[in-house]
């Protein structure tokens, strides 16, 4: 089933993926063009609005998606069994990124203690 898609909210969507990944890797640290850092704490810069339309994307995308469903428990169980699949998704890999972390401690400790020359 071919289901047509809406061109604007995949261009809007690819710009904020694209600004995300420049924003998160920009090279070098040590000489970042200004209007890719965050604001200090007062004002807004170019990079304090991705998030926000990277949430816009997401809450249009899940109108468009259940506009023409049927609002029932059926529904509401799909969207809930989906949330906490993400969720899930992000705990096991919170999860997985510490065990490895606490794994190349643990190997660093073992060889500087039991290794010394």
């Amino acid at each position: 089933m071919f289901k047509k898609r809406i061109q604007s909210v995949d261009v809007l969507r690819g710009i904020t993926i694209i600004a995300m990944i420049v924003v998160n890797t920009p090279g070098t640290w040590s000489s970042v063009y200004s209007p890719f850092l965050h604001a200090e704490w007062h004002g807004l810069s170019p990079t304090d609005l991705i998030f926000p339309f990277f949430l816009f994307i997401v809450g249009i995308s899940i109108y468009f998606a259940y506009k023409n469903k049927v609002s029932n428990m059926l529904t509401y169980r799909k969207i809930g069994i989906r949330s906490l699949k993400l969720i899930g998704l992000g705990l096991f890999l919170t999860f997985l990124f510490r065990i490895s972390l606490l794994l190349i401690n643990l190997k660093r400790f073992v060889f500087r203690e039991f290794y010394k020359e």
